[in-house]
C-alpha cells in the first residue's frame, strides 16, 4: 500500500476510510507541510437592518451612540471606545456582548459557542457606485443586475478574488479535484467571475449548482480512479468490513510505531462502534455523503424543499472541505425560512429573493424598511440563516485535523452582502469566522467608522459615514489564503478591486477615501 500523509484505508467497492494523522509513517515533507487554507463565502441579499444585525448593548462600560450623539448619528447601536489600528477605527471583543440571545437579533444564540472564532466588521464601503449586484462582495463592482444597472457597469470585469485564488499555484499547490463549488437555490448566476487561469483573458460569469445531485456529482461521483464511488444504503454499516484487509497491511507495515499502531486500532474501534452514525462523526473521517435525490431548481417558496436542499448542500460543502475535494465554496442564500406577515404566527415560511421587488417579498419587504412589521420579517429571514447556515458550517468545520488546529481554524468563512443599508454601498455587512491559519486574530468586533466625522445623510437608522474601502477586506483575505500583492495586482495598481467613484456627487457621498493603503490588509485585523 501506498503512504501518505492524508493517509486511507480502501476496500471493496470503491470504500474509503480516512485515517487520522500517522507521524511514524509520514514523509518530511508531509511533516512540515502545513494544513490546507479553504475558503467559504456566503452571499445574502438586500443587506441587513443595523440595529438587529450590530450589538444594541449597554452596560458594563458600554453604553449607545444614542448617549453620546444626537441626531443622524444615535443609531441605537453599542458604542465602542477601544482603538484599532492607529485611525479613527475601534474594536471591542465579541464575548463582551454575549446574552442567552446572542449579541445581536439576528447573530443569535447558536453562534454564542463560536463566538472566539468569529470577526464582525463595520464600515466596508464599496467605492463604485452599484445597486443590486453579483460580483461586489468578491471585487468584481462592475456586475449590476440587469434589472438595476449602475454607474460600477461602465467599470472593466476583473475576476474575483475566489477565482484568483481557485486558479493560483500557492494556493492549490497540485491539481484539485474541483477548483471550486458555487451553491444556490432559485438563481443559477453565481458571484463569481473568472478567466479561467489566464491572465487578461475574457471574464465570465460563473452558473451555481442548484440541485443536490449535480454538486454531489461533482465532487464525489468517480472519485475513486478505479470505480465510482456509490454509496448505497448500506455503505457506512459496512465500511468497516469493506476496509478490513486494508487495515491488516497497515498494522503489519514495519515502518509503523507501536504508537501509531495503537492509535490506529483505537480509531478503527472506534469507528466499528459508531457504524451507524458514521455521516455524522466528522471528527473522525472524511465521509462522502450519501447520493442524494436530485431535487431540480425552482423559484418557489415551500420551507421543505428550501430546507432539504440547504441540509443536503451542507452535507456536501462539509465533506468536500474535510475529503479536500475542493478549497473554495460560494453561497448565494437566496432563499431561506422565516417568519410569516402575521406577528401571532410562528410558523416559518419561505422567501426567496430575486429581482421582483413586489410587496411580500424578500427583496420587497427590504424595500419596506420603514415598515416595523417588515423589519420584523426581514430580521428573521437573517436570523435563519446565522443559526442553520452560517453557525452550522461553523459547528461541523470546527474539529481538529493533523496540525493540531481544527478545519475551521484554518478556513475563512465569509457572510457578505451585495450592499449596505437601505440599497446604498456604504457599510457593507461583513461577517468572518476562522482564522485562515492564524493570519486573522477573530474574537471581536472590529468597526472602520469614523463616528466623529461627517454623516452626509441618514436613513433606515442608518449613516453615511466614511469608513474604509472594502478592497481592503480582498487583501486580507487573498494574503491570508497565502497570495502576496504580485500575484493578484493588475496594471500596476495597488490593492484588488476597482476604487472608482465615479457618479458620486462630493456633496452627497464620501469619497475622499485614502487609496495610498488601500493594498493593505485591514487595519488591527492581525490583532
Amino acid at each position: 500500500m501506498s503512504l501518505s500523509r492524508r493517509q486511507l484505508l480502501r476496500g471493496a467497492g470503491g470504500a474509503v476510510l480516512a485515517l487520522p494523522f500517522l507521524e511514524s509513517i509520514a514523509s518530511k515533507e508531509a511533516l512540515a507541510a502545513p494544513a490546507p487554507k479553504r475558503l467559504v463565502v456566503m452571499k445574502s441579499f438586500s443587506t441587513q437592518i443595523i440595529s438587529s444585525w450590530y450589538p444594541t448593548f449597554s452596560g458594563n462600560g458600554y453604553v449607545l451612540k444614542n448617549d453620546v450623539y444626537s441626531g443622524n448619528k444615535a443609531d441605537g447601536t453599542t458604542l465602542l471606545t477601544t482603538p484599532l489600528g492607529g485611525g479613527p477605527y475601534t474594536q471591542a471583543p465579541l464575548r463582551d456582548f454575549e446574552t442567552p440571545n446572542g449579541v445581536s437579533e439576528i447573530l443569535g444564540p447558536a453562534l454564542n459557542p463560536h463566538l472566539d472564532k468569529i470577526t464582525l466588521i463595520r464600515g466596508l464601503d464599496f467605492l463604485p457606485s452599484v445597486n443590486h449586484n453579483y460580483g461586489g462582495i468578491l471585487g468584481n463592482y462592475s456586475s449590476c443586475t440587469a434589472a438595476t444597472p449602475c454607474d460600477a457597469d461602465g467599470l472593466t470585469d476583473v475576476p474575483t478574488i475566489d477565482q484568483v485564488l481557485a486558479y493560483s499555484a500557492k494556493f492549490y499547490e497540485n491539481t484539485p479535484w474541483a477548483r471550486y463549488l458555487h451553491l444556490s437555490q432559485g438563481v443559477d448566476n453565481s458571484m463569481s467571475y473568472s478567466s479561467m487561469g489566464q491572465q487578461g483573458g475574457p471574464v465570465q460569469q460563473l452558473k451555481a449548482r442548484t440541485n443536490p445531485l449535480d454538486a454531489w456529482n461533482d465532487l464525489f461521483a468517480g472519485a475513486n480512479p478505479d470505480q465510482p464511488v456509490n454509496p448505497g444504503p448500506n455503505r457506512d454499516k459496512l465500511l468497516i468490513d469493506k476496509v478490513y484487509e486494508d487495515y491488516k497491511r497497515l498494522r503489519d507495515n514495519k515502518r509503523l510505531s507501536a504508537t501509531d499502531r495503537q492509535l490506529v486500532d483505537q480509531y478503527v474501534n472506534l469507528i466499528a462502534e459508531l457504524q451507524a452514525k458514521l455521516e455524522t462523526s466528522q471528527t473522525l473521517s472524511c465521509t462522502i455523503p450519501p447520493e442524494p435525490d436530485s431535487l431540480a431548481n425552482n423559484t418557489g417558496t415551500d420551507p421543505a424543499d428550501i430546507k432539504q436542499k440547504w441540509d443536503l448542500f451542507l452535507d456536501i460543502v462539509v465533506a468536500a472541505l474535510m475529503c479536500d475535494q475542493t478549497r473554495i465554496v460560494t453561497l448565494g442564500v437566496h432563499k431561506a425560512l422565516g417568519p410569516g406577515p402575521d406577528p401571532n404566527d410562528m410558523t416559518l415560511q419561505g422567501h426567496y429573493h430575486s429581482e421582483d421587488a413586489s410587496g411580500g417579498t424578500w427583496h420587497g419587504l427590504a424595500h419596506d424598511w420603514g415598515n416595523a412589521n417588515s423589519r420584523r420579517m426581514l430580521a428573521g429571514i437573517n436570523a435563519w440563516i446565522a443559526e442553520e447556515i452560517f453557525a452550522k458550517l461553523c459547528e461541523r468545520l470546527d474539529v481538529t485535523e493533523g496540525d493540531g488546529q481544527t478545519v475551521l481554524d484554518n478556513s475563512l468563512i465569509y457572510w457578505g452582502n451585495e450592499m449596505g443599508f437601505n440599497h446604498i454601498a456604504y457599510s457593507v455587512p461583513c461577517l468572518l469566522a476562522g482564522s485562515a491559519g492564524g493570519f486573522i486574530q477573530p474574537g471581536r468586533y472590529l468597526d472602520y467608522i469614523d463616528w466623529d466625522g461627517k454623516s452626509y445623510f441618514a436613513q433606515e437608522n442608518g449613516n453615511v459615514i466614511k469608513g474604509i474601502p472594502h478592497n481592503r477586506l480582498l487583501v486580507t483575505i487573498l494574503q491570508a489564503m497565502g497570495l502576496s500583492p504580485a500575484d493578484y495586482e493588475m496594471n500596476g495598481e495597488p490593492g484588488y478591486g476597482s476604487t472608482s467613484t465615479n457618479g458620486r456627487d462630493p456633496n452627497l457621498w464620501p469619497v475622499d477615501y485614502d487609496l495610498s493603503q488601500v493594498g493593505n490588509i485591514l487595519p488591527g485585523i492581525q490583532g
